[in-house]
């Protein structure tokens, strides 16, 4: 397989039909591999990721934004800067409670879409 080069603000935002304000933008998916999809997500103002599982590992990284994510069954201050790690099988969520938008980097092992 070849090397794809792909620059994220060339992709269209897709919403999230599952949560309230979310938006996707992916730049790895199943279409390419098998092992992993990356995406930017976006949390517009008082948008909600809802509490939800995976049977998969995610990752995600706040670039931008803070709010309270479900972690250990607790909502947690969290903001740019922070790595949340949700194991499969574990709820967790994230509410934008700040004044601007939210961008995070999620990573999901094996890819999700």
């Amino acid at each position: 397989m070849s090397t794809i080069i792909r620059n994220q603000e060339s992709l269209e935002w897709i919403r999230n039909p599952k949560h309230r304000d979310v938006f996707l933008r992916h730049l790895a998916t199943s279409k390419e591999n098998d092992r992993l999809s990356a995406h930017i997500v976006k949390i517009e103002k008082d948008g909600e990721i809802v509490p939800h599982t995976h049977e998969i590992l995610e990752v995600f990284y706040i670039m931008k934004g803070e709010g309270l994510v479900l972690a250990n069954g607790e909502r947690v201050k969290a903001a740019a800067g922070d790595c949340i790690i949700a194991h499969p099988g574990e709820e967790h969520g994230l509410i934008n409670t700040g004044e601007g938008e939210i961008l995070l980097y999620a990573v999901f092992s094996p890819a999700n879409c």
